[in-house]
């Protein structure tokens, strides 16, 4: 039972990294915003993604040692999460570094990460992905699988 449970928190905190389509592309608003009353504000670092061979590879190194690859595919479909091939062209990048840093927060304020829960039965765990070192190169990582 509490392996049942850890997989599917394991694949709700990935789902919401992932898809719809352009159409649900979210925007977000700048980093430095205030939330509205009762909000949780996530700090989110401001940062060029990187192209570079090398960030993408520990890009990858930083997913799987994360744990995303427990849930999440990158092309080949779902597994308990969505599949993330191009989620960096389906959802605002602001969403996926609050997605990736605060899924907890994100799962409970906002209504796409909620809606992934729903879809997908699981919530995303906090991983604890450090927002100078892992980020930006899970990022890139991302983005290199458009």
């Amino acid at each position: 039972m509490r392996r049942v449970i850890g997989i599917l928190a394991a694949s709700l905190m990935l789902a919401a990294c992932a898809d719809k389509g352009p159409a649900e592309k979210q925007a977000s608003a700048p980093a430095a915003a205030a939330a509205a009353p009762g909000q949780t504000v996530i700090e989110v670092p401001s940062f060029e993604v990187s192209s570079k061979a090398e960030d993408i590879a520990k890009g990858q190194e930083a997913f799987a040692n994360k744990g995303c690859t427990a849930c999440h595919k990158i092309g080949g479909g779902k597994l308990v999460g969505p599949d993330l091939k191009g989620v960096t062209a389906r959802r605002d990048e602001t969403w996926i570094k609050k997605m990736i840093l605060r899924p907890d927060v994100m799962v409970k304020e906002d209504a796409t990460a909620r809606k992934l829960l729903t879809e997908y039965l699981t919530p995303m765990p906090n991983q604890g992905v450090d927002p100078a070192q892992d980020l930006p190169v899970i990022l890139a990582y991302l983005k290199s699988n458009e």
